[in-house]
């Protein structure tokens, strides 16, 4: 079968480099906030620009949290954040004892821009435009209600590294972003493992010492100046992505020429309207730069789509794309008395009909072409 990731093709080849960090982490005893960690985080900041700080925490999730910790946000302020996202961009606000305001997403499925203003009120604190598969959000209109309305802004990117809009790195636009190392990320380790992103250097200076429970580097006996906590990328997962981060490029690179080939294909069939604009955003001087850490599908039958792509004899997986949305999820009502809206109609939508299919850069010409031509086959059948 040909699946929807296969981080063993990706790894593999770089065991030698895995094995020679591992090495050289174990016979110098350099574990927590050592020099690969230290090496990552000026890379990453060179990606996305002198002006971002960039600190290497336990994971995306613990970015979030520790983002609406230092943004001053508390218990009854409100947050605005799209309902089609992964659960941690909304467990980061609850935990805060905050209340997250969902807004509708786009045809892109990204947060509506254009639902935002409404859902202001002077409770508002806080907007959270999540990147979702590695496609921007519309950051520049985003940056504006911001300035208009005192918010700040926290960039989920945790599935976005490399992507741009404008030409602009995601991840560097808002106060402060997450980014996730996940495996399943474009960019992701052999484990958990996480950056934290901040605009102000102040904060940036507080942050990085809180994220290790308050002790300033180098340490001293029982030298901390704050109650922090314990979210520290582990010296050797930094060191594995020290070794893929040259690569990226290349990997979203092979990502695009993938999907612009699906793409393609789709524009062709009964459904190709939908895919009008994605296939503008891969032309030069387009304002989104996707990096495709999923190509998602929109499908009327989704079980149907699935058992046609499964078929042999070339079988293609395809997962189901945020089947629920987050605003009707009964444990926000249940656990943190959050009341829930009516209806956002197009996250509804979504949810019951988009798929991800195989999109990473370890695909072969073949597998991409066989993929191209189930796709055709049943758009068309589907005629």
């Amino acid at each position: 079968m040909i699946r929807v990731n296969a981080l063993e093709r990706q790894n593999a080849p770089l065991l030698p480099e895995f094995f020679r960090v591992l090495n050289e982490s174990v016979s110098t005893s350099s574990f927590i906030l050592r020099d690969e960690v230290k090496k990552l985080e000026e890379r990453v900041r060179y990606l996305l620009g002198e002006d971002s700080h960039v600190i290497g925490v336990n994971s995306g999730t613990d970015a979030l949290m520790l983002s609406i910790f230092a943004a001053g946000i508390r218990a009854g302020d409100e947050v605005l954040v799209p309902s089609r996202t992964y659960i941690a961009s909304v467990s980061a606000i609850v935990h805060a004892r905050a209340k997250p305001v969902f807004i509708d997403v786009g045809e892109d499925l990204n947060l509506d821009v254009d639902c935002v203003v409404p859902l202001i009120t002077s409770e508002t604190k806080a907007i959270m435009p999540v990147h979702l598969s590695g496609h921007p959000c519309e950051m520049q209109k985003i940056m504006q209600i911001a300035r208009d309305f005192n918010l700040v802004v926290i960039e989920d990117a945790a599935p976005a590294i490399g992507s741009k809009f404008r030409g602009q790195s995601v991840g560097s636009f808002g106060d402060f972003a997450a980014i996730s190392l996940h495996p399943l990320k474009v960019l992701g380790v052999l484990g958990d493992g996480g950056l934290l992103v901040v605009n102000n250097h102040e904060l940036a200076n507080y942050l990085s010492v809180y994220r290790d429970h308050g002790h300033p580097q180098p340490k001293a006996f029982e030298n901390f100046n704050s109650f922090g906590v314990n979210s520290r990328l582990d010296n050797i997962q930094a060191g594995f992505a020290n070794i893929k981060i040259p690569l990226l490029d290349n990997w979203i690179n092979q990502r695009r020429k993938n999907a612009l080939r699906y793409l393609e294909v789709l524009v062709k069939t009964r459904v190709g309207r939908q895919f009008d604009k994605q296939l503008e955003s891969l032309r030069p001087g387009s304002d989104f730069y996707d990096s495709y850490s999923s190509f998602v599908i929109s499908v009327e039958n989704r079980g149907d789509f699935i058992d046609s792509m499964a078929s042999d004899p070339f079988p293609v997986e395809v997962l189901t794309s945020f089947p629920r949305p987050l605003h009707n999820h009964p444990n926000l009502l249940k656990f943190y008395n959050i009341s829930l809206p009516q209806k956002l109609p197009r996250t509804e939508y979504f949810s019951e009909r988009t798929v991800q299919i195989p999109v990473h850069a370890d695909l072969t010409d073949r597998e991409v072409e066989i993929i191209c031509e189930k796709l055709s086959k049943y758009f068309r059948r589907k005629n």
